[in-house]
């Protein structure tokens, strides 16, 4: 579940930063009144000729980016985008990434929902030339305008805590980006149309927030939006069993992705326990200062530790399933999980099955859930051997980007 670091595909920096113009000095879009968008304003533009040189170099890596490069036409300009939201009854501003091919005509929209971060300075909005930002934003190059949300706790909202894989908290502040996006079209100075087509992917813990945007469109906004798409990679669907599978290991890589479940949840008052019904002392009282916008998973881990049993207690990893102790705890999570139902919308999932941060259960078994409730159904899994979960990551997302294409065409 942790940001998406394509370690493999650092070569891309030097060569876009290279064909990228910063324009941090351009004055913000044109304004009217909106319901949605706040501000707009431009802070990078890209060539065609550069997204080329971003993709060209990792054919041999990545097989399925010929499947891309044909489809490269456009250049195209990265806005950062404030919009209004809600958090239950609270009103905020959040942020995001926008990009909009240059020259006009009419686009489908394309989210990719991140993976998991903590570092505020590492938001879309804030971070748009790292490598994760440049090769998702250049996907505009093939005519999408491609969004990235913040989430909510980063970018400008910052005054609450990031809601970590709690669904309402995630669905609706992206859907209203969407419709920010759609007020941002109407002005006249871009000379854009947006189609009702939408195509949304992610990883980790992307992969469950699209999925969760994939449930909430075909079930209550499909007259808004028109899912044309959907690409999920090693998301944890199913919070519970992820929970129990964690919580009664031995050893676990990423115990921060725990910890910040549970304050996520907590933040939303989503459950009452305390932190001492969960964690062992020291690591109970240490949870909320460690979440504080600066310090990286890694640095998160470095102040727990790898042995569930010494992290969690003993009440805790025997009774999670069972005790009504827990059962607040145990609904929020079922609450934000998603589970088998009879979708419409072609979904691809993928999972490397040497992933130990996120197990591919996860995937396994809501695949297997779609084919018992209906064989028929328009899902694809590609099982990734050999792969983790950081290096599942660049092929799952070339993966959903080709055959987006094939199904939008030209």
């Amino acid at each position: 579940m942790r940001k998406i670091y394509f370690l493999s595909l650092l070569v891309f920096v030097a060569i876009t930063v290279s064909n990228c113009t910063k324009n941090s000095g351009d004055a913000p879009a044109e304004q009217i009144a909106d319901k949605y968008l706040v501000s707009s304003t431009v802070i990078r533009t890209m060539t065609a000729a550069s997204v080329n040189s971003l993709f060209s170099p990792v054919q041999s890596m990545y097989p399925d980016v010929a499947g891309i490069l044909p489809f490269v036409k456009y250049g195209a300009t990265v806005y950062s985008v404030r919009y209004n939201t809600t958090l239950g009854t609270k009103k905020l501003i959040a942020s995001g990434l926008v990009c909009i091919p240059d020259g006009g005509g009419t686009y489908p929209l394309l989210s990719f929902q991140n993976g998991t971060n903590t570092v505020y300075a590492d938001a879309p909005s804030l971070n748009a030339s790292s490598y994760t930002e440049q090769l998702i934003t250049g996907f505009a190059a093939t005519g999408f305008v491609v969004v990235i949300p913040d989430y909510l706790g980063f970018g400008s909202s910052t005054e609450v805590f990031h809601p970590y894989l709690q669904m309402d908290a995630t669905v609706g502040p992206i859907l209203d980006l969407f419709r920010a996006v759609k007020e941002m079209a109407n002005k006249s100075d871009l000379k854009l149309k947006l189609s009702k087509d939408l195509y949304i992917m992610g990883y980790s813990q992307g992969g469950l927030s699209t999925l969760q945007l994939h449930k909430a469109i075909e079930t209550s906004y499909s007259s808004e939006f028109n899912l044309k798409a959907v690409g999920c990679g090693a998301g944890p669907y199913n919070l519970p069993l992820i929970t129990q599978t964690v919580v009664t290991a031995s050893y676990y890589p990423q115990p921060y992705y725990i910890a910040y479940i549970m304050k996520g949840f907590k933040s939303v008052n989503a459950f009452a326990n305390p932190y001492s019904d969960i964690f062992n002392d020291p690591y109970a009282s240490r949870i909320d200062g460690l979440f504080n916008g600066i310090n990286s998973g890694s640095a998160i881990n470095d102040q727990l530790t790898y042995s569930m049993p010494q992290l969690f207690t003993a009440d805790f990893r025997a009774n999670f399933n069972t005790s009504s102790k827990y059962k607040g705890m145990l609904d929020a999570l079922t609450a934000s999980s998603v589970f088998a139902w009879k979708i419409k919308t072609p979904l691809i999932l993928t999972h490397g099955q040497s992933d130990t941060d996120v197990t591919p259960l996860m995937t396994q078994n809501l695949y297997n859930e779609l084919m018992k409730l209906d064989p028929s159904l328009p899902v694809t899994y590609i099982p990734l051997p050999g792969m983790d979960h950081g290096a599942a990551s660049a092929p799952s997302l070339i993966n959903f980007m080709s055959r987006f294409l094939v199904i939008k065409g030209n």
